[in-house]
């Protein structure tokens, strides 16, 4: 399969990458904010929370479509225009859930918010490649993906909190307006953007068939699923587990965003010179987080430590499977991105499912074990697809 040589700009635009960090944080702070809200906005609509919990799953599905076919839609679009029109329809979703009068609206609003999270998602790490000159490219993605620890801090605690003052319609109406500032940084700094050639769902298929990707991306699947299976139950663990006081949980959840900001931004500058070694010593300290909380003592302060350096480990995750985009596919990184992201939203929606099974039936425990196990099986894929990757190539990873 030919491929096009990736040519990188000589200087990096840096507003720019600043502009998809915008747009990340708006995106994903939109759509994780009802887990914070999940009362309050049954209450208000007379449904059940189960009910107000599947606009979560709603979002998941839209964006697993929307990775997946956007690159055949789009086609020759310049991506500006749809990083710009995903931008402003992320504005539009939000506020026709803030002014939903019953779920029929709340969940259609919902489901036009996971086809903006899908895409823009999707072509997140492609567009970054096209912003910045090689040698910064890790740090470029690791500042895009600071969005995700950002939009954790809002769409947990600072949601929670504000939720309670001026209601959650309110909340939703400020996600929008932050989606509208997001859309001007980008509007003023995104440069044109071409489409990468042949970006659609035949190609994907192609990728596919070669192994390395294959298990790269079943690697994805495991890597992301290990870390949400537990990230999933994190509140009733630290509400009902721990006992923790509610302005403590609040506090504690504050940290724990921040320790994933920090640890987004310190993968940034370690992945670009340390790309094989990190990745695989970052899922060996993941299981070693999981197997001591299995065997911990419901200890307030040890649990609480443990948890920050869980979020802290997070942050590289999303940088790390975008490096490995950048380093072995930066040419195709549209359908890669595609491809990265249905994995992505299929491990999160699948954690969350079978963790619900093992935590009603396990409990906390057995949810520590699982994550445990899952993380041994992504280094396990990690490393078969590095050697699959280097055999084929003759390229090995540094």
């Amino acid at each position: 399969m030919q491929q096009q040589t990736h040519q990188p700009p000589a200087t990096a635009h840096w507003f720019a990458v600043f502009s998809l960090f915008m747009g990340v944080t708006s995106l994903i702070s939109a759509e994780f904010v009802p887990i914070s809200l999940l009362t309050p906005i049954a209450k208000s609509l007379n449904i059940t929370e189960g009910m107000a919990g599947q606009t979560v799953s709603a979002v998941g599905i839209f964006a697993v479509i929307a990775s997946l076919f956007l690159s055949s839609v789009a086609k020759t679009t310049n991506r500006r225009t749809v990083l710009l029109i995903m931008s402003a329809m992320l504005i539009g979703a939000n506020t026709l859930i803030a002014f939903a009068p019953n779920y029929i609206l709340l969940l259609i609003g919902r489901c036009i918010l996971g086809l903006c999270v899908g895409s823009f998602w999707s072509l997140a790490s492609a567009v970054t490649i096209q912003l910045v000159p090689e040698k910064d490219i890790s740090r470029a993605l690791s500042i895009v993906y600071a969005g995700v620890s950002v939009a954790t801090i809002i769409s947990l605690p600072l949601a929670s909190y504000l939720g309670n003052i001026i209601g959650w319609r309110s909340i939703f109406l400020l996600t929008a307006l932050l989606g509208v500032a997001a859309f001007i940084c980008q509007l003023l700094t995104l440069p044109a953007l071409p489409a990468q050639a042949d970006s659609n769902f035949k190609q994907m298929l192609l990728l596919l068939k070669q192994p390395w990707v294959a298990t790269g991306m079943l690697a994805t699947i495991f890597s992301y699923g290990g870390y949400h299976i537990f990230f999933t139950y994190l509140r009733p663990f630290l509400q009902h587990t721990l006992a923790l006081p509610a302005n403590t949980l609040s506090i504690l959840l504050l940290i724990f965003g921040s320790g994933n900001f920090a640890g987004t931004i310190v993968a940034g500058w370690i992945m670009h010179k340390h790309f094989k070694p990190a990745m695989i010593i970052s899922h060996i300290i993941l299981f070693i987080l999981a197997v001591t909380l299995l065997f911990s003592h419901n200890n307030q302060a040890t649990e609480s430590a443990l948890i920050i350096a869980w979020g802290f480990m997070f942050g590289f995750l999303p940088v790390g499977w975008s490096t490995w985009i950048a380093i072995t596919l930066a040419n195709k990184a549209e359908i890669m991105g595609g491809l990265s992201v249905a994995a992505i939203q299929f491990a999160i929606g699948l954690a969350a499912a079978i963790g619900g099974i093992i935590y009603d039936h396990q409990g906390i425990q057995g949810i520590f074990l699982s994550s445990a196990l899952i993380f041994i099986a992504a280094l396990l894929l990690i490393k078969i697809s590095f050697a699959q990757y280097t055999r084929t190539t003759a390229k090995p990873f540094s």
